[in-house]
């Protein structure tokens, strides 16, 4: 089961359970016992940048990007998966505070027209609040962040989240993009490399 978190994992005593920890660590031939362990940092952000402009101005680049059977609160309903990307989002320019609700935003894919019902659409469905990078990666479950839909991201602050849209479980989502949702034109950046649930 995949869960979505910044790096690694926790039990529900709020233990990292993704690897051993530092007092079972044994020094591997030849380091430094005294050696500190390497702090968890975020995957690096994928190229290129959306650069959503409206209301408000910023940025968008993607981190991580999987498909998921399981979801927090609202699992996908049957014949669907939700494929979810991990996402960087800093206001642009950097000094002013904006507000960036996950509904500006939509996934699209080949086979998104064929797959459309009363489940599957053109819009986000779901987001985790954001982010900063220490309350993502250090932070556990207990952490609050800011509202996805009408939270306001302070100034120069980069933040992250998650947002999911529901794709059919047989989707083509090759080629796949994530586009800022716009009446006209295209503002989109490809997705990538996307992982499969287990």
């Amino acid at each position: 089961m995949s869960t979505l978190g910044g790096c690694g994992s926790h039990d529900a005593a709020g233990t990292r359970t993704d690897g051993p920890t530092r007092a079972t660590q044994a020094p591997s031939p030849g380091k430094n016992p005294t050696d500190q362990p390497s702090r968890p940092t975020m995957p690096p952000a994928r190229k290129p940048v959306l650069h959503v402009r409206g209301d408000y101005t910023y940025k968008v680049q993607i981190l991580n990007a999987k498909t998921m059977v399981n979801l927090p609160n609202d699992p996908p309903p049957a014949g669907t998966k939700a494929l979810a990307l991990l996402l960087r989002v800093e206001a642009e320019p950097q000094n002013r505070s904006i507000h960036a609700p996950y509904a500006d935003l939509e996934i699209a894919y080949p086979s998104l027209e064929a797959d459309k019902n009363q489940h599957i659409g053109h819009v986000i469905d779901g987001a985790t609040p954001y982010l900063t990078e220490d309350q993502m990666l250090f932070g556990g479950d207990g952490v609050e962040g800011i509202d996805s839909v009408f939270g306001t991201l302070q100034a120069n602050t980069v933040y992250y989240h998650w947002v999911w849209q529901l794709v059919s479980e047989k989707a083509d989502l090759t080629g796949a993009s994530l586009c800022q949702v716009q009446l006209s034109g295209h503002n989109c950046i490809p997705i990538g490399a996307i992982q499969t649930d287990s």
